[in-house]
């Protein structure tokens, strides 16, 4: 127990740094990003320039800009939009992650279920035609992109065939496309990661001696093989997780979802850089936290994994 206690604790002060470093490589690269938001009609007049530069602390130097940003950050503040005054960086958080998360669940579960339905129906099918299937479709899950697959998904079962809503998340209905778009890469990965491990599990000494022992197949097949070849597939679950619940941006915009990946794009295009530094930095909290949760799980499930 003392020994996995340190893991964690080493494992939370890594996460620490990372973050330092993430809020840190981020602020910078805001300061040197071509652009600024105050290009609007109203800022035109240098008092009015002048001012806004003074509310968000843009005419000291940028060392003190750093260091009244981080102690804000160390506060939990994550500033004020620069575009729509009054709106602070956690009420586009609030608005926007809860839609983001709706779909990433969604997306997460559509993963789990067809991942492992399609990589232990390659491992364990003698049929060669089955096999090949769904490599095929696990195949072209790791290399289309997910923008072309949300392109061809949206003018096929909502242009042409008009059998989907494609435009936001109004009904259950509108989850379908793209939830799709989003996990089919989650689903090849896991489909792969099943079927290797699967066949490996199915050639260990337990298996066959269950086997020889007179053991229904299914039987060997749900309590002993599949439960022993889930490991890999629970390490990865945890870092798929968080890209489900972060990196739907350009789904979100290929589908007019209003989450926080639209928002980002948005932020971006209008160069509202308190809004773009609190949202990566959010989203960057949120994969952090799911890689150490799952480390450590890992850790305490697999007695081969040394805590070091």
């Amino acid at each position: 127990m003392n020994i996995l206690f340190k893991y964690i604790v080493k494992r939370v002060l890594i996460g620490f740094v990372t973050l330092f470093i993430l809020a840190t490589a981020t602020f910078f690269l805001m300061k040197v990003t071509p652009g600024s938001p105050f290009s609007a009609e109203k800022y035109k007049n240098p008092e009015a320039l002048a001012a806004a530069k003074a509310k968000y602390n843009l005419d000291k130097p940028i060392m003190e800009q750093y260091v009244l940003y981080m102690e804000d950050l160390a506060h939990g503040d994550l500033g004020e939009s620069m575009v729509h005054q009054g709106n602070t960086v956690w009420y586009y958080i609030e608005h926007g992650f809860p839609v983001t998360a709706r779909l990433g669940v969604v997306a997460f579960i559509l993963a789990i279920f067809g991942g492992i339905s399609l990589g232990a129906a390659a491992a364990l099918s003698k049929k060669k035609w089955v096999n090949n299937l769904c490599m095929v479709i696990a195949t072209i899950g790791v290399s289309v992109p997910s923008f072309l697959i949300a392109m061809i998904l949206i003018i096929v079962f909502g242009v042409e065939l008009k059998l989907l809503p494609f435009v936001g998340l109004i009904s259950p209905a509108n989850y379908v496309l793209p939830a799709i778009s989003l996990s089919l890469y989650p689903i090849a990965m896991i489909a792969r990661l099943t079927r290797s491990s699967l066949l490996e599990v199915m050639k260990q000494d337990y298996i066959i001696l269950a086997r020889s022992k007179g053991t229904p197949y299914k039987k060997v097949i749900i309590k002993h093989a599949l439960k022993n070849a889930m490991l890999p597939v629970i390490t990865y679950c945890g870092p798929m997780f968080a890209f489900l619940l972060t990196g739907s941006f350009v789904i979100e915009n290929a589908f007019s979802i209003p989450g926080i990946g639209k928002t980002f794009i948005t932020c971006v295009t209008d160069r509202d850089y308190p809004v773009i530094m609190g949202v990566t930095i959010f989203l960057g909290i949120i994969i952090i936290t799911f890689n150490i949760l799952t480390d450590i799980i890992s850790a305490m499930v697999d007695p081969r994994i040394k805590l070091k």
